[in-house]
């Protein structure tokens, strides 16, 4: 979406209420958490419940409503067990979502779990009839095929980013509806090559536990027929702005954008532009993002009927030479980068640690220890991890 800060990527902060419906499973084992290696301050804190806040920080829509919690799970034989969805059926086990199967939050804390079917159901608020609802999964390792009341949905592959689908059609006339989920996690099966990161099935020395199954925020919201699709905001430290707003419609379509100091609430600046192409404007006298003074300005983009917000802050990365040597600048000066190598892994989570404060802990300790640069290692983290390390 724009280029990373020296401590992390943007994305948007606020959090947004969520509208939960309950999900109901009988039969099925119930869920409870398994002993991990080692406790967190956090492990039993995570609930059922888990990661309440709205996933998507820098398209987020006010409309929509969170489906993590407990759902079912039970392991497949095969992939050809894709071609026989368990519908209308009560599967083996009640899990959490958003977990990585093999986790102990999961309550499965499972192995080999290479193929897998996962269920819950939901039901669509009466206000948003009329328009479009888009079914959004914030990642699942590695392979989905998603089933909405019986219907093949859609297909997605890579276990590390977001994918969405409108199932306005698949949808029940009653309101409740049927998610099923079946997922194929291919990690150290020949001939598959895939960006696994530290997972592997045969764990020693540095390589850890794979990562199967929803192991990040799944949720549902409401948008008209002509919708934002991505934005594409870059600001730098002149307080030049270029934005691309992308739509659900080929055609080009007005687009209004307001910037919004945060700390005053007050819009400094606002543009008028066209989707589907990058449009440039200038916000006046801007304050300066930087580790030491992480400053944030929101922003609201609005196509026709919807309307989302998002953020960004003003900074320029570049490079240059500072006493005869090369380095890299921040807003034209240079910063030493003092950091830790981060691989992303929790005793109890595996790839997801417990909540957004044990997430957020780990990253004010290591400011409060100096530190104002972190490696990510080989894994891509969810949205609001970066979220937390702009603020």
């Amino acid at each position: 979406m724009h280029s990373p800060l020296i401590a992390a990527t943007l994305a948007l902060c606020g959090v947004v209420s969520a509208l939960n419906a309950p999900r109901q499973t009988t039969n099925s084992t119930k869920y409870a958490v398994k002993t991990p290696p080692l406790t967190t301050p956090w492990t039993y804190e995570a609930g059922t419940n888990p990661w309440p806040q709205y996933p998507r920080p820098q398209l987020q829509r006010s409309q929509w409503q969170s489906l993590n919690g407990i759902w079912t799970y039970q392991n497949a034989s095969s992939l050809d067990a894709v071609n026989s969805p368990p519908y209308n059926q009560t599967l083996a086990n009640e899990v959490l979502i958003p977990s990585c199967l093999e986790s102990s939050l999961s309550g499965i804390q499972g192995e080999y779990t290479i193929y897998s079917w996962l269920a819950t159901s939901f039901s669509v608020p009466t206000t948003w009839t009329g328009n479009r609802v888009l079914l959004n999964f914030a990642a699942v390792d590695y392979e989905a095929t998603v089933f909405v009341n019986g219907q093949n949905a859609t297909f997605h592959r890579g276990g590390y980013f977001a994918f969405f689908v409108d199932v306005t059609d698949y949808l029940n006339a009653n309101g409740t509806n049927e998610l099923l989920v079946f997922v194929h996690d291919p990690t150290d099966s020949d001939p598959y090559v895939i960006p696994i990161g530290k997972q592997t099935l045969h764990q020693s020395h540095i390589f850890y536990t794979p990562c199967s199954g929803i192991w990040q925020s799944v949720w549902i919201e409401s948008a008209p027929s002509n919708y934002i699709t991505q934005l594409d905001i870059a600001a730098g430290m002149d307080g030049q702005v270029n934005a691309t707003v992308s739509s659900s419609g080929n055609a080009s379509a007005s687009v209004q954008i307001a910037v919004i100091d945060r700390k005053t609430n007050t819009t400094v600046a606002t543009h008028n532009g066209a989707s589907n192409v990058q449009c440039t404007f200038s916000v006046p006298s801007v304050s300066l993002w930087s580790p030491d003074s992480p400053t944030l300005y929101d922003i609201t983009v609005s196509l026709g009927n919807d309307e989302v917000s998002s953020y960004t802050g003003f900074r320029t990365i570049s490079r240059g030479v500072v006493n005869g040597i090369e380095r890299p600048l921040l807003n034209g000066e240079f910063v030493f980068q003092f950091g830790t190598l981060d691989q992303g892994f929790w005793p109890d989570g595996i790839y997801l640690p417990p909540n957004r404060d044990a997430m957020v802990y780990d990253l004010q300790t290591l400011k409060k220890l100096g530190f104002n640069t972190l490696r990510k290692h080989i894994k891509v983290e969810p949205a609001l991890y970066y979220q937390a390390c702009d603020e």
